[in-house]
């Protein structure tokens, strides 16, 4: 191989590594927590840790259900720098789903903006992106826990989580269009990594009471006119141990 080749190939593994860890370490969190009675925000970042503030728009849907499975009815209100609602009844889960738009890695880290714009600002793209994110919290017990909502992207547990002892495991099914998808890395908040099974399925023991989030990645390709690399999509999973 000669000198020149092995220099750019060096480079182009180097950036690669380096967009790909950042995109990693810093993907933000989706979760739904209550600030007051009856009022819930839908909140991005990194749990237990920092609230980040967003387009409260880029939340396309808010969707709540009772402990008895029936859908509950809110009032949505978007702040400066995040979407909040009320709930004429306490919801057993919160379904939320959010379209962040179009991103792009750089060899300057991500960046949230579209190609075009990156590139007019300078940036050297490596790869183009839509972002988009699903994310369950369940508030308490109900047969809608294990029920698969239809997400497109989702977590579905198969037992309750709402009702886990510490040092219980929790198995979860990691569904992608409605089909399982085998082989997948699920994270938690903590760190802890699971791969699914060949049924899409994975068990997790969480020792500690508190939040727990658990969430996974997967991309598509996008098509050849979007201009676009890849479809990434995330799930998330949150719920408490007692």
């Amino acid at each position: 191989m000669k000198k020149q080749t092995k220099i750019r190939l060096i480079f182009t593994l180097t950036v690669t590594g380096i967009w790909m860890m950042a995109t990693t370490c810093f993907a933000h969190h989706l979760w739904v927590q209550q600030v007051e009675d009856g009022a819930y925000a839908v909140c991005r970042g990194t749990i237990g840790q920092r609230l980040d503030p967003y387009t409260p728009s880029c939340v396309t849907r808010i969707w709540a259900k009772s402990p008895d499975g029936t859908k509950i009815s809110i009032t949505r209100t978007n702040e400066k720098e995040r979407a909040v609602f009320t709930a004429d009844h306490p919801p057993a889960m919160v379904s939320v789903t959010s379209e962040w738009g179009d991103r792009v890695n750089t060899t300057r880290g991500k960046k949230l903006m579209d190609k075009k714009t990156a590139q007019a600002q300078g940036f050297t793209v490596v790869s183009a992106f839509a972002s988009t994110q699903f994310s369950k919290t369940i508030f308490a017990p109900s047969r809608i826990n294990t029920q698969a909502l239809g997400l497109r992207f989702e977590l579905l547990p198969l037992t309750d989580p709402a009702t886990l002892a510490p040092g219980t495991p929790v198995s979860v099914k990691l569904l992608f269009d409605g089909q399982p998808l085998a082989g997948m890395s699920v994270l938690t908040n903590m760190d802890q990594e699971s791969r699914t099974d060949e049924n899409g399925v994975t068990q997790i023991i969480f020792e500690k009471t508190g939040i727990h989030l658990l969430y996974a990645t997967h991309q598509i390709p996008a098509t050849k006119d979007s201009g676009l690399d890849f479809l990434k999509f995330m799930t998330f999973l949150t719920f408490e141990v007692k």
